[in-house]
Parts: C-alpha cells; structure tokens; sequence
C-alpha cells in the first residue's frame, strides 16, 4: 500500500460523505467507489486504508469463495477481506494498491490469508491488469470480477470491526450512545481507526466528538 502519511489537504470539510446512510446511498448512485482486498489478516489493512485520505469507510469480512454466511469459526473457504468505500476524486484505485511489489506472492496461494483483489468496474480490471503484467501471472494475488452478484462480501462479526478502536471499550461504549449502533461504519471512526504508526494525525477528527469520546479516545 502507498504511504499513508496524513496531508494537509485531508480535512474533514471536503468529505461530502460522513454518515453510513449517507456513504450507502452515495456507493448506490456511483458518486464513491468501492474495492475488496484480501492481504492477510484483516486488521492490519483496516487500520493501513482507513487513514488513507480519500478512504471514507472500511469494513472487515470474508470473501473469495460461493459458500454461504462464513463466520471466524467457519470461514468456509474465503478469504479475511478488507472492504474499502472511497472518493475516487480524493484517491485512485492505483494509489489504494501502492507499490506492485507488495503484491507479488510467489509459490501456493490458498486459505483464509490469501491475497485476493476484488475488481467493480473497468477502471479497477486495467489497473490489476496492469500489474499482474508487472510482477507475472505466477505471483499475482487471485481476481475476482464483482460483476452483479450480491453476497461477494459477507460482513466479519462486530468484534473485528475497527480492531484497534475496539480494544478501548469505554470509548466503544460511548461511540454507540452517541452515534447508533452502526458507529463503526462513520467516517470519523475509519479515520480515528487508522494506524498511526505511518504519521496519521487523529486531532482534527477527535474534535469533532464530544469532549468525553475525546478524553476517552486519549486515555485508553
């Protein structure tokens, strides 16, 4: 993936987007994208796309394989994905990928940790045609075409989304009073998700929270 360091230009004013209604009706009508990627184990990658700018939500689940309503427990053939909604005018799909190489995985690919690249439209197909022609057939990750099927994602259990967050559970307890039970789909929790090890500054979306989601945020 490419650096996730935060940009000046990542302010919370320029994303049209911040509500999961909102973000579900926009994903709808075109007006943001949406990609699946498989890389392992999904937390990591959660927390690595949520801080991107242009990532407006991430969701963590299961894909790759026809079998139906997988769970941790029995993942019945699919992959840990990470589903990545984002502002194509904020960030392309080539710069969700990063460097090519970090895709190049030779030898067997199988199992819940396999890599995985989920394509929507055209945009997406030439982009990883592009890079399977880079790093060879024999290393790229399986592709799959979402084309119109509907159950290409089936949702991880509430405790896998936004790991890191979750981890703090005063802050998770007042994230639902204040925000409904689907907080962990808004955008200022993919961001507050987001990892910090790569330079993210989680302070202008923390402000926007009240002053005990804040305090909580910093103290867990």
């Amino acid at each position: 993936m490419t650096d996730n360091k935060t940009k000046a230009d990542d302010l919370i004013e320029d994303y049209k987007f911040v509500t999961p209604k909102e973000i579900e009706e926009a994903v709808k009508t075109g007006k943001l994208n949406q990609t699946i990627f498989g890389m392992s184990c999904f937390w990591g990658p959660d927390a690595n796309f949520g801080s991107m700018p242009g990532v407006v939500q991430t969701r963590v689940g299961y894909a790759g394989a026809q079998t139906l309503e997988p769970n941790y427990q029995d993942i019945k053939g699919h992959a840990e994905v990470v589903k990545v909604i984002y502002d194509k005018d904020k960030i392309s799909y080539k710069e969700l990928l990063g460097d090519p190489e970090t895709w190049s995985f030779p030898g067997n690919k199988q199992g819940q940790y396999r890599p995985l690249l989920f394509v929507f439209d055209e945009e997406q197909k030439q982009v990883v045609e592009d890079l399977i022609k880079e790093i060879g057939k024999e290393n790229a990750p399986e592709v799959i075409e979402a084309g119109d099927q509907k159950s290409h994602f089936w949702t991880a259990e509430d405790y896998h989304q936004k790991h890191r967050l979750r981890r703090n559970e005063k802050f998770v307890k007042l994230a639902r009073l204040e925000f409904g039970a689907r907080w962990d789909e808004h955008l200022y929790f993919t961001k507050l998700n987001g990892d910090g090890k790569k330079g993210f500054n989680a302070s202008q979306w923390l402000k926007n929270l009240p002053q005990e989601l804040q305090k909580a945020y910093r103290t867990g």
